[in-house]
Formats: C-alpha cells, structure tokens, sequence
C-alpha cells in the first residue's frame, strides 16, 4: 500500500479548499460555510470511528467537493458536483485514482433520500445533514427555506418536525454525537407549533 501521508494530501486538501471557496454557489444555505461544515463535522466522525488516512483524505475532500455545483431544484447536483470533483483531483490535483473514485462515490451517496452502503458512506451522508443535531437548526433551516424558495408559515414548521423525526444517523458516532440535540430541536419545533396554533 502507497504511503498516502508522504504525497503532500493535506497541501491538496489546502489547494481544493481554495477553490471551493471561490467555487461554490453564493446561496443562503449552500454555500463555503455548508461545504466547511460538512468536513468538519466528516472529520470528527472520521477520527471517531477511527479510520485510516486514505479513507480521512477521501471523506474530507469529498466533503468539500459535494455542493460544489448546486442548482435549487436540479435533480442532478450530486453527479455533476461528483464529475467535477474526479476531474478536478485526477487531471489537476494529481490524486491516487483510487482515492478520486471514491471521492466521487461519496458525493454521489448524498443523494436525498440518502441510502449509504458502508461506513464511509455513513460519514458523509450524517456529515451533510450534521446540522439536525445542532444548536443552529432552526436558522439554518430558515436558509434552506429561503433558497427553495417556500414560504414560512406553520407548513414549513411541520415539515421540519416530520423530517427531523424520521430521520436517523447512519452512524454509531453520528448517534453518539448528535442524537440528544436533534431530541432538543424536536421538542423545540414541537413547543415552537404549539404557540402558533
């Protein structure tokens, strides 16, 4: 196995974040600060479920790369961010191959509804939706609302609350980590729906 610490990966992860900053939609929600999220929040999990460097380097540049094209309402966003990413790492950066491919089927298992087929796949679906667990839930889906383009109103709410109770982390560590504040925005949405019956 290639010694992947040695080939400068970190010195890539700087250079393609970089360009995601310059590169990413300038939207109320998807924007650099979503794409920095999300490989923060890849990168505990990451270290948590203690994975190897190869899988660390592919989490957090896919991470990166998977809003990088983004159009509300387009049904292919995950593959054209996908087929970015791979180019961008294999004729630019100068990645293993091996690594670019599964750079880009992480991206592609960020699909709604999301349905990850291992662990890594696990990481980065409960690293895109980290926000459900967090103290900022509600303002943050405030922006997906204004980015969709849905009015606020008692329906969003509702919407909201029914997401957020069916959804679930794919991961052991995502559990762990963000279930009891995605328990707190339920019970606060709930309070919230009972004010403005």
């Amino acid at each position: 196995m290639e010694n992947y610490k040695g080939n400068g990966y970190e010195q890539k992860i700087d250079k393609i974040r970089e360009l995601v900053e310059k590169e990413m939609p300038k939207l109320p929600y998807h924007n650099y600060e979503h794409a920095s999220r999300v490989y923060g929040a890849a990168e505990k999990l990451a270290n948590e479920s203690g994975l190897g460097y190869e899988d660390s380097v592919a989490l957090r540049t896919a991470a990166l790369f998977h809003d990088v094209i983004l159009v509300p309402g387009r049904k292919d966003n995950e593959e054209r961010s996908a087929e970015y990413a791979k180019n961008y790492l294999l004729n630019v950066s100068g990645y293993d191959s091996e690594i670019a491919e599964k750079v880009s089927r992480l991206i592609l298992a960020t699909r709604m509804p999301q349905k990850p087929s291992d662990l890594l796949e696990g990481i980065i679906c409960d690293s895109d939706l980290d926000n459900l667990g967090c103290e900022d839930f509600v303002e943050l889906g405030d922006k997906v609302r204004q980015e969709i383009g849905i009015p606020a109103g008692r329906g969003w709410t509702e919407g909201q609350l029914k997401f957020l109770k069916s959804h679930q982390y794919h991961t052991e560590a995502a559990r762990r980590m963000k279930d009891e504040g995605k328990r707190r925005n339920v019970e606060y949405i709930e309070k919230l729906l009972q004010e403005v019956k």
